[in-house]
């Protein structure tokens, strides 16, 4: 076997005083990420519900005049590209408008106006809007790449709502693309490339293959993306979606964009079920075709915590690079995969 999910358990010895303090043990689980070796932690849930904000009175006073992305003054309170990039420096498609961020993340960074719609709730997220905004950074990263032949790594974000870092209510993306790559395209290159070496093995394909036969954290196969929980998670649930036979962005195409959108609308019912309403996501696009890499897609909900609004991510999180997770990734998969 190519690929081993290897776990560790920890057991933490005590008197609980809401069993009359009745001496317990209680576990934490170390799991170890079968490309990476990096480890998480499964940790005990107290079941407390998770209760999403309404954001309905925050975006009536934040929409009109005083949104950038709203139609009234996305032409005018936008900055623009270069003409010798995007003719009339904005790219639009639909309701969909790519714009430079004014305060960019990297060498390229375009921002994609989803659609018109200051605030727009999970339920009412359509597969075409996904997609449309989807396909328009694709044809933001091709001009990207044809104009500058040093950009070496590109990625797609979203970061929806206040809880996931999101600054504005309107619905959008980043688009990014450098000479350089972020520590998880790095690490996941180095990796990839160095099971290929050994199994002579595309890791992703390989991957997917695993979970399927086992159905332990397989979800389902949405037309040409397949679904599975990670089994090292980087947050409470961590979708990963592995685009089939893709080795690059000049494989992606409006279909495969399609599919990737209806198991994110698939996802968004199961978060409304469980009271989750924000969510990062990042799709990760290798720009030249090797034997060792796919394009692929992660996705996390974020959430806070308690009466006092407590962030999920801590000092665990960023400075001991150690993710978190009150679910177990085997029962959100399931729970998951009934919202196909």
């Amino acid at each position: 076997m190519t690929i081993s999910f290897q776990k560790k358990e920890e057991y933490f010895t005590f008197h609980d005083p809401t069993q009359n303090g009745k001496l317990i043990d209680r576990k934490t689980e170390i799991r170890f990420d079968p490309l990476t070796g990096e480890t998480s932690r499964i940790i005990f849930d107290p079941g407390s519900s998770f209760t999403p904000t309404d954001y309905t009175a925050l975006a009536e006073a934040t929409k009109g005049e005083k949104c950038p992305f709203c139609p009234e003054n996305v032409s005018t309170f936008t900055p623009t590209f270069p003409d010798n990039l995007i003719k009339g420096g904005r790219f639009v498609s639909g309701e969909a408008v790519a714009f430079p961020n004014l305060f960019p993340y990297s060498k390229h960074n375009a921002v994609v106006r989803m659609c018109d719609q200051q605030y727009v709730k999970l339920q009412e997220f359509s597969v075409e809007m996904i997609a449309n905004s989807f396909i328009t950074a694709q044809a933001y990263l091709e001009k990207v790449v044809h104009s500058d032949q040093k950009t070496a790594y590109a990625s797609i974000n979203w970061n929806y709502l206040p809880p996931s870092g999101g600054s504005i209510l309107h619905p959008h993306i980043h688009v990014l693309a450098s000479e350089f790559p972020t520590n998880y395209q790095a690490k996941t290159n180095e990796k990839a490339r160095a099971f290929y070496n050994e199994h002579k093995e595309n890791y992703f394909r390989t991957l997917k293959e695993k979970e399927y036969e086992l159905q332990e954290r397989w979800i389902k196969t949405e037309g040409m993306v397949d679904w599975m929980h990670v089994f090292a998670p980087k947050s409470h649930c961590d979708f990963i979606g592995i685009f089939q036979e893709t080795p690059s962005l000049s494989q992606l195409n409006e279909e495969k964009w399609k599919d990737f959108a209806e198991g994110i609308i698939s996802f968004f019912h199961y978060f409304q079920q469980i009271g989750l309403a924000s969510f990062n996501l990042a799709v990760f696009i290798p720009l030249q075709e090797t034997p060792n890499s796919w394009v692929h897609v992660r996705l996390i909900p974020r959430l806070t915590i308690g009466a006092l609004g407590t962030s999920d991510m801590n000092v665990f999180n960023y400075l001991h690079s150690e993710p978190l997770s009150l679910k177990v990734p085997e029962q959100v998969a399931k729970e998951a995969a009934a919202c196909f």
